[in-house]
């Protein structure tokens, strides 16, 4: 293992009346709420009935920010207008990641709107987590991405194809009520899990360390177990409870203590895939996933071979390479299981490999593996040729 730092300062209120608290962690906040969600669903499940009560018998006033389905730069510059218009002191998000990114994004956005916010978003900049913003909240209705526990949000700017993120701003508090996820159907739970299961995954590799191996391998055996018995009866209380914290922890940290991280690299590798199909962010992690360890396999093959072995049950005596092949087909047998696609053809049009290339260019990140072989996993995960 490897020698680390661990601090976390988010503040996370998990059950039934949790979202009872909300006025109190507003004391002290004069100033408007801002509500960001995206379509219907936030209504639907109940969270917004849930907030807004809360806020009304807390005095506190809200302006609505709705229809975010994917963390678009140009709805967030239209919300930070929006909050210097309406005087807003604390931006909510509420629903999946894109709708918690951009509440981090709008706060941020917010206190820096007289500069360039796109460049403060497309290069790697990492902000101490007391730059200025407005306070963040976080109300998660579907456990997936578990951006309600990290210090980080993702941006896509639909009028230049890029895509940015945002650095070491994370929830000043979250709410937690696993209820809020008994209207997400069978599909929506299981891409919810294997999403959790993916990412927590990603932190479990970079090495050994004894904690955060047992730890993770713990929790990706709730999020199997949790996500079947959801699947089953969508109102099962401790089966969304145990989606929902697994969300939460695969973001936190604690998995990667003692790690080197490179794991991490498929956060910026999925984003390819996504400036040149439209595939949501579960949809593209979940398909590159086992492409994506068989080929960084050729780097990290003792490490891929271990997940292999404690995680998908590969036998410990077959050799490496044949072990990682197992351990991919198993893993792509496991999410098709969910009922989840497992190649993109059905996403949209087969992109070209000039296109892929095109999408390599316009993701600011420096790939730790060649672009031929990057570009060759991604051809991997199509039926269809690549032209």
């Amino acid at each position: 293992m490897i020698d680390f730092q661990f601090r976390t300062t988010q503040n996370i209120y998990f059950g039934k009346e949790a979202v009872g608290k909300l006025p109190e962690l507003l004391n002290g906040c004069t100033d408007k709420v801002m509500l960001v969600y995206g379509g219907k669903s936030a209504k639907q499940n109940g969270a917004y009935d849930a907030i807004t009560h809360a806020l009304r018998m807390g005095g506190i006033a809200w302006v609505d920010f709705g229809g975010n389905v994917t963390p678009s730069y140009q709805k967030a510059l239209e919300a930070v207008e929006l909050c210097i218009k309406e005087k807003v002191g604390c931006v909510i998000g509420i629903g999946g990641s894109a709708c918690i990114d951009m509440a981090k994004v709008i706060a941020f956005g917010a206190k820096h709107a007289e500069q360039d916010l796109w460049h403060c978003f497309y290069h790697v900049i990492y902000y101490d987590r007391n730059e200025p913003h407005l306070m963040v909240g976080a109300v998660p209705t579907y456990p997936s991405g578990g951006s309600e526990a990290d210090t980080s949000a993702e941006i896509d700017n639909e009028a230049t194809g890029q895509h940015g993120s945002l650095s070491g701003i994370g929830p000043d508090f979250a709410i937690l009520n696993p209820e809020f996820t008994y209207t997400l159907d069978a599909r929506e739970t299981a891409y919810a899990a294997m999403t959790t299961f993916t990412q927590v995954s990603a932190a479990m590799l970079g090495g050994r360390f004894s904690i955060s191996d047992k730890f993770a391998k713990g929790l990706l055996e709730v999020i199997l177990e949790s996500a079947k018995a959801a699947i089953q009866n969508p109102q099962d209380y401790d089966a969304r409870a145990g989606q929902m914290w697994a969300s939460a922890l695969c973001t936190m940290g604690i998995l990667s203590c003692g790690k080197d991280g490179w794991g991490y690299s498929i956060y910026s590798e999925i984003e390819v895939i996504r400036q040149t199909m439209p595939v949501s962010y579960r949809q593209a992690i979940t398909v590159l996933f086992p492409r994506w360890l068989k080929t960084h396999a050729a780097e990290h093959m003792e490490d891929v071979r271990s997940y292999m072995t404690a995680v998908m049950g590969v036998d410990e005596k077959l050799p490496a390479e044949d072990a990682v092949e197992e351990g991919v087909r198993r893993i792509i047998e496991l999410f098709e299981g969910f009922g989840l696609p497992m190649t993109y053809d059905s996403m949209g049009e087969v992109p070209t490999r000039e296109q892929l290339e095109a999408g390599c260019d316009k993701t600011d990140e420096t790939f730790c593996i060649s672009r031929e072989r990057i570009l060759n996993m991604y051809a991997e995960c199509f039926q269809e040729t690549i032209k």
